[in-house]
């Protein structure tokens, strides 16, 4: 064998011998997961395989995320209790013996009592659209995946303003029936001018019983008249037959709502594919997950009031229902060339954590014993807190189509729908009772929500 034939030789069994390393390497690389590593050219062309389907990688790092436009469900309710008033804003008329004054005397009719309703009976939250975020991170390994998944917001918000410029100026226009079970909203009124028009204040209190004595200000001594020239020395009694009932008015009441939604959660699924199988077509997968969420709901219930029989007031109300537990969770996955198409639908058993919190502040410049004012009802500042607990299940379906851009990035549009049962919204809870408020006691998780909407963002691999 010659020296050249000997060289050649030599340099084949190098060149088998470097290859086989290789080959060895790269099987070992395989099982450490090098596969992970990434080549960052996310905006490659996408790889097809023989079925036309994008080559997905084994394992790696992906980030999602989801602008949202949603909508929840509004929870109607009525401003003030289900009941009736026996408040009265006319000067005329006397409920409780049932005299009428017309022109300086009193003649005994039959009046029965006015059953006064208030006005706000489908007051705010309703239903609004809001947006927000959602964020998922995952990091998946062959068939196994582990999913973050941050909620922000959205936060569902309206408000409205009640009330109108009327000729009673004294009293508004916008009623709430308070329960009143300590009589704090009788006073004397001050509405007919010394000339007989309404709503025309003189500074001293209507003659409701026609006797002649005008509440604490005096007698009327002249014949006819309409206002008290005299007042005794000796008697300085006030006439409580001219003190009525007034009923709990505002003349503007604002409301405002607000929800605010947020929430994580941590997922480990399971991919069940049949791709490893010999056959063409095989573009369906599902899969399985389990893992535990927390979601905060924090709904607020603001109303403020002027003018009107209880002038400033105030009263806000704030429930944090907070939800934790495990969850369960599985998705539907059709492939079909760039598209893909995802249906899946999640479910906690949540624990419900209901914080209560309610400030309130009624008659802010309330002078008792003023005129078309409550004589006993003073300014009452409160604050009410409580916690409940109960079981709110909460149900979630997701539907997205992804469309697969370049090698590392796809497009997604999709619509969410979650329902929550046996929450607490504040502005059922309130109990509209003077002076102090509070909440209603059997209300406590007997309300429920449903959002819906739609979601659209990117997904990256990498």
């Amino acid at each position: 064998m010659t020296v050249r034939k000997l060289t050649r030789w030599l340099a084949a069994c190098l060149l088998v011998a470097a290859g086989a390393d290789r080959a060895a390497a790269q099987a070992t690389d395989a099982w450490c997961e090098d596969c992970c590593e990434h080549d960052m050219q996310w905006f490659a062309p996408v790889d097809f395989d023989f079925d036309c389907e994008p080559i997905q990688r084994g394992c790696g790092y992906g980030f999602s995320y989801d602008r949202l436009v949603w909508a929840m469900t509004g929870e109607r309710n009525r401003i003030g209790t289900a009941g009736t008033s026996n408040g009265s804003l006319a000067p005329w008329r006397q409920f409780l013996t049932g005299r009428f004054l017309a022109d300086g005397t009193a003649t005994p009719v039959v009046i029965p009592p006015p059953d006064l309703l208030g006005g706000l009976d489908s007051a705010p939250p309703n239903a609004v659209f809001d947006w927000g975020h959602r964020y998922n991170f995952s990091y998946y390994n062959g068939d196994e995946a582990w999913n973050i998944n941050v909620l922000d917001g959205p936060t569902f918000a309206n408000q409205q303003l009640y009330g109108s410029e009327t000729q009673d100026t004294i009293y508004g226009s916008t009623m709430i029936v308070f329960d009143d079970p300590q009589n704090l909203m009788v006073g004397w009124i001050d509405v007919v001018g010394p000339l007989g028009g309404a709503y025309q204040p003189d500074g001293i209190a209507d003659d409701i019983d026609g006797d002649g004595q005008f509440g604490p200000d005096g007698y009327d001594l002249d014949s006819p008249g309409r206002e008290p020239d005299s007042i005794l020395l000796d008697d300085q009694r006030g006439d409580f037959d001219d003190l009525v009932t007034l009923p709990v008015s505002f003349r503007f009441l604002g409301v405002r709502q607000a929800t605010q939604t947020r929430g994580i959660e941590l997922m480990r699924t399971h991919r069940l594919s049949n791709l490893h199988k010999m056959t063409k077509d095989q573009n369906n997968t599902v899969e399985i997950g389990a893992g535990i969420r927390y979601f905060r709901m924090r709904d607020d219930f603001d109303v403020a009031g002027s003018g009107g029989t209880m002038g400033l007031s105030f009263w806000d109300t704030r429930v944090t229902n907070n939800l934790l537990g495990p969850q369960i969770s599985a998705q539907w996955n059709h492939q079909n060339k760039r598209w893909n198409l995802g249906v899946g639908g999640r479910f906690m058993f949540a624990y419900n954590m209901q914080d209560f919190e309610q400030n309130t502040a009624l008659g802010r410049d309330l002078v008792p014993g003023q005129y078309n004012r409550p004589l006993y009802m003073v300014t009452t500042v409160t604050d009410h807190g409580k916690q409940e607990n109960d079981f709110s299940p909460t149900a979630e379906i997701r539907a997205d189509l992804n469309y697969q851009l370049t090698r590392a990035i796809a497009l997604r549009i999709g619509y969410t729908a979650m329902f929550i049962d046996n929450v607490s919204r504040a502005a059922s809870q309130v109990r509209y009772e003077l002076p102090r408020m509070g909440f209603i006691d059997d209300q406590a998780g007997k309300q429920n929500v449903f959002m819906n909407g739609a979601n659209f963002g990117f997904d990256v691999n990498f």
